[in-house]
Parts: C-alpha cells; structure tokens; sequence
C-alpha cells in the first residue's frame, strides 16, 4: 500500500504540473489575463411596478464579444432562485414582479476566453406609498390611515381595501419588517413588509407596499381573547406585543424559521397595563403594570411579564405611586436607551421624575447581581404646581431632556434636565378653530450613512370640524421651529409614524 500511496502521489504532481503549463499557456496565447470591468449600473435601483427598467452597462474591454446575462432573485423570499429576465446586452424589462426588494444580477462572458464578469445590484420594486407619513385616524368609515407622500396624499387605505374602516376608536400602529405568509402557488414563505393597525375592536395587517389588508383580527390569534378588546400595540426586538383584553400578546416577527402568522404567546400574570411605555423596537419594552405600581418588561422569552428582584436601589416595584406619563429618548442610533416617567403618590399631591435605564432585557431583571435590575437610575421632586403634571398631551424629547406638552391649546416645554425643570411656552401658529388634539416627537436617523435624510421634529396634530392637520415642526436648541410641512386630511389624528424604503432597505422612524 505504501508503494500505492507514492506512485499516486506522483501521477498528481505530474498533472499539477501539466494543468500550470496550460495556464501559462493560455497566458501566452491571450497576453496578459483578461479583466472585464461593467460600469454604468447604478448600486441601488428604484423602479415602481408597470414601469420598464432600461439599463446600458459599459463593458471593457469593448474591443471583446460579450454574451450577457441578467437575472433577478427575490429577497423577500429566503429560498428564491435566479429567474432569467434577459439575455441581451442592453436591459429593457417591464417590472411585472411583486413589490420588495430584489438582486439584479449580471454577468458578462467573453466569447474567446470564457472569462466573464459577475456583478450585483440593489433592485427595490415599489409602489408610490414606499416612502411617507402613516397617519392613523378616527374618520367617518371608522379607524383609518392616511399616507401622505413625498407627490400625494393616499387617503382611507383600509376602506378603500376592504369596504370598510376598523371597528372602534384608532389605538395605535406598529412597523413590522418580517411578516411571512405562505404562498401555495410557489410552495414558499413570502416576507412581507407590514403595518399593523389596531382599533378598540379591530386590527388589520397591512402590506406596507401596496396597502392591501393581508390579515385580520379573527386570524391572528393562538388563543383568542375573551372580550374583543385592543388597548395597544407595540414593537419590540423582533416581535410585535399587543395589549388585548388586559393581556398582553407577543407574535415573533424574526427572518428565520420557525416562521410566527399569530400572536402565540399569551403573558400570563395578575397585572393591568398604563398605556403609556418606551417601546423603541430594538429592545424589550419598558411598561407600567398599575395593579402592583411596578415598572416591567415583556420579553418572549418568558411568559409572564418580568419585573426584577424587589431589593433594587433607587426602587422600581411597589412604589405606591400612579403613573402620570412615559417617554422615551434616544442616546444613539439605535434609539430607547433612556426613559423619564412622571410618577404621582397615591392619595397625595406628591409628584416624582423618574429617569429609567429602557435597555433592560430578561438577563438584566433575572440576573444574581441585584445592580442589573435597577429600571429607576434616579429621582428627583416635582413641584405640584408645574403645568406639565396637568397637560393635555404630552411629547418626550427624543434628542434632549425636554419634555413639551400642550395645555389649553398652547405648546409649552419643560425641561427636566434642570435643577428647576424650567417651563416655558413654545411659538406654535394654528388656525382660527383649530383644537390640539395629538403631540409626539418623531426622529428619523436611517441610513447609518447618510445623515442627509435624518431629521426631529415635534409633531402636532389639530382638528376643526371634520378635518386635521398634521404639523412637522423642527428643533433647534430645544425650543420648535416653524413648520416645515402641514398635511392635511379628514378626521382626528390618533398617531403618525414616518417609514421610508431607503437603497433597497425599510426604515421606520425612532417609535418610543
């Protein structure tokens, strides 16, 4: 066998060296090695459906015969294939495909040689609702949304789906980037982009790109709740929470299988929820549980809501306090590092600033070292006299320790970073008839690499009669600026969200 093993070992390098003369051959024949360079492709493609997507690419050497190749897989799809949409040099295809994100591959062979050239790009296939402001809203048909983008306002998308609005007064509305529903013609899961839309009686899945209603309230539960009752709905990492009948749900939105179309988890526990939280998206949301006056997280990795150990310094549970508002800011891109709650004594006119760590996760709060569980940083004394302990909307800085707030129809800011949390009343010009009746800080800060398309502004929602209007005001040294933007619309704002389809990727703004 030893003998075997040299003979054969021989036989290879003889073919090693026969397979290098070949190369070198080849060199000689052909001079230096051919390297084929494509230009004239844009990185990040954006075409809407029905259009055609013309492309003439560069190709050198343009001395060469080239045979061509243009393919395209779904991103959407995690087990899509390269469908072939051309073989021509110049590309000329009229996008017939579902809306998403693509990879439009081309390759470039020299006929000669056989070396070719193989490169990528970011096709996004969209419709004119990829990139606006989501308004949820109490209109005539019952809870809606309005789009507004950048050319259009795209009003009453549910009715004008299914022939009618949602049941019930609007809660509130969630992004969800990962969203599977499976797809019997191709046998596969389709990743769809969603905004899920909720009413006290009623909750709609929405496809982001096309508004069409893909699920709705009698689907999406495991373990349908007693009484048809929303009273909110969150985003947290990978997940979407929503609070129905008392409880709250938790459906798995992650990218990879097992793939979640319900809310399969039901929180269970003896707790009644503030509706007001820091709930960014990229962490655990930060809740209020009334019934024990605790500060709480939900994480779908526990069934029950997670409070931590009761010996935590400054505390967090059984305050004996009532939670008057929660916000949430941000520290990074990321967004919802940091918290602030107002907190009032049961019984007496005794008011605390709570300033709250919102990164907490079930690590933090199960943990054997007692200082992970602290939710409270610290606190400190509000006089009972300051107007945003009785404001009628309140909005939470998400770029400074501010907190602004209307009452009786003025804007005013308090700024809790100071020793005297100083109040002071804000310029903000409504027409004549026009009532306050929605505040809430929206940030942008996607992409990571262009800080172009950030922005933060207060966003202040009026009505008059039957309509509203939505005003985008800027801040600069903490104090607003004039609007820059007014949209308008029919009924009464109940939250608005901003989400752009940005070089093939999905963002929302900073939700908090």
């Amino acid at each position: 066998m030893n003998y075997l093993h040299k003979y054969l070992y021989i036989a290879l390098l003889l073919l090693a060296g026969v397979f290098t003369s070949c190369v070198d051959d080849s060199d000689d024949v052909f001079g230096e090695r051919l390297e084929i360079a494509v230009g004239n492709i844009e990185k990040d493609i954006r075409i809407n459906i029905g259009e055609t997507l013309t492309i003439n690419p560069s190709i050198s050497p343009e001395d060469r015969e080239y045979d061509c190749f243009w393919g395209l897989a779904n991103k959407n799809n995690t087990y899509s294939v390269i469908d072939t949409i051309s073989r021509e040099r110049n590309l000329n295809y009229k996008v017939d495909v579902s809306t998403g994100t693509y990879t439009l591959r081309f390759c470039a062979k020299d006929r000669e040689t056989g070396i070719f050239s193989y490169t990528e790009y970011n096709l996004s296939v969209e419709t004119e609702m990829s990139t606006g402001w989501w308004v949820l809203k109490n209109g005539a048909n019952g809870t809606d949304v309005d789009l507004f983008t950048p050319e259009k306002r795209i009003a009453d998308i549910v009715y004008n789906n299914i022939g009618r609005g949602l049941k019930g007064e609007a809660v509130d509305l969630a992004y969800a980037p990962n969203y599977f529903i499976f797809d019997p013609a191709t046998d596969s899961d389709i990743n769809y982009k969603t905004v899920f839309l909720t009413s006290e009686e009623d909750l709609a899945v929405v496809d982001y790109f096309t508004g069409k209603v893909l699920r709705q309230y009698e689907d999406m539960f495991l373990d349908m709740p007693a009484q048809r009752k929303i009273q909110g709905i969150f985003k947290g990492s990978n997940d979407v929470h929503l609070i129905a009948d008392g409880s709250v749900y938790t459906l798995p939105t992650v990218s990879y299988k097992p793939y979640y179309r319900q809310f399969i988890i039901k929180h269970t526990g003896n707790y009644s929820l503030s509706p007001y939280r820091v709930a960014s998206g990229w962490t655990c949301p930060m809740l209020f549980d009334e019934a024990s006056s605790s500060f709480c997280i939900v994480d779908r990795g526990s069934s029950e809501l997670l409070y931590g150990k009761e010996n935590a310094t400054p505390a967090h549970r059984n305050l004996d306090m009532d939670l008057i508002y929660m916000g949430g800011r941000t520290t990074s891109t990321s967004g919802g590092e940091e918290g602030y709650a107002i907190l009032k004594k049961k019984g007496a006119e005794e008011y605390t600033l709570a300033h709250i760590d919102a990164t907490k996760g079930s690590y933090d709060l199960t943990a054997s070292d007692a200082s992970r569980h602290c939710i409270v940083l610290e606190t400190k004394k509000i006089e009972n006299v300051m107007g945003v302990l009785t404001a009628d909307f309140r909005a939470q800085s998400q770029d400074n320790d501010i907190i602004y707030y209307a009452k009786d129809n003025k804007v005013y800011l308090c700024n809790i970073g100071t020793e005297t949390m100083e109040e002071r009343e804000q310029t903000a010009s409504f027409g004549a008839g026009e009532t306050i009746t929605y505040m809430e800080f929206a940030k942008f800060m996607q992409p990571y690499n262009d800080t172009s398309k950030w922005f933060s502004y207060l966003l202040i929602g009026t009505k008059d009669g039957n309509n509203y209007k939505l005003y985008l005001h800027p801040v600069q040294g903490g104090n607003i600026q004039p609007a820059v933007n007014v949209y308008e619309g029919t009924g009464e704002i109940k939250r608005a969200i901003y989400i752009a389809n940005l070089s093939g990727y999905i963002y929302p703004s900073v939700y908090l």
